[in-house]
């Protein structure tokens, strides 16, 4: 199994980019991170680095199935120790999301409102929920999931990395089962506010690469972000199960 993997990681109109993207290969698996430090809290950059860092490392040094969950806990652990040693750091947090492709199979989790979609044959297929008051809204069917985009609470939310306790991300412990041709797409918020779930499958079928695919939907963000749009991260993985076979 291969993977051609695109990212970008930009600060928009903001001063600092508290978005963090990183992304681990290893023997025919693989381990994608988007964070989004929180911009109303100090240290949110550092939130976020300090989560993808320490997810990577535990696939990085994990001898058999690189734990999600694992991950993501030691990640809420450094960050508590970092709040702990700085009173500046105190407030940091950040949202996540992760994805890890094992044995033919992936994995995936989240915090937060930074989001996974999973495309297979044109289609999209998984888009996972956000942990928010406009998710709950959504749950309840009193706004639609497209409404979010625009709503006065959109980024209110209600779990994130940082917070005292536990990380109690959602996580997909199942495994889905790989396609030659899937595609993934991790981004933060600034990214998929500005780019619909039709505009992301449309350009996944025009896109001959993953870098192609990810240069297109960032086109539309550019074309349509503000003086002061929020920073945007994504990372475009695709999946080829087949060595000798072109993917589109």
């Amino acid at each position: 199994m291969q993977f051609q993997t695109a990212i970008l990681s930009k600060k928009a109109g903001r001063a600092v980019n508290q978005d963090y993207a990183a992304y681990s290969e290893l023997n025919n698996s693989g381990c994608w991170v988007v964070a989004d430090g929180l911009g109303g809290h100090n240290a949110g950059e550092i939130a976020a680095k300090i989560a993808a860092e320490s997810i990577i490392k535990v696939y990085n040094h994990h001898d058999d199935h690189p734990s999600i969950e694992q991950g993501i806990e030691n990640a809420q652990k450094a960050i508590h120790e970092q709040q702990r040693l700085s009173a500046a750091r105190k407030s940091m947090r950040t949202t996540i999301v992760v994805l890890t492709c094992l044995n033919d199979c992936a994995y995936w989790a989240h915090v937060g409102d930074s989001r996974l979609y999973h495309f297979r044959d044109g289609q999209l297929l998984v888009q996972t929920k956000d942990h928010s008051v406009c998710q709950a809204l959504v749950n309840a069917g009193e706004i639609t999931a497209d409404q979010i985009r625009s709503h006065e609470d959109r980024n209110r939310l209600y779990r994130v990395l940082g917070a005292e306790g536990a990380a109690k991300p959602t996580v997909n412990k199942e495994g889905l089962p790989l396609q030659h041709g899937d595609a993934f797409l991790l981004c933060s918020d600034g990214f998929w506010e500005v780019v619909s779930e039709e505009e992301m499958q449309s350009t996944r079928l025009l896109a001959s690469s993953a870098q192609e695919w990810l240069q297109m939907m960032e086109a539309v963000v550019i074309k349509r972000m503000t003086k002061k749009h929020d920073n945007y991260s994504a990372i475009t993985i695709l999946i080829n199960k087949n060595k000798h076979i072109a993917m589109r």
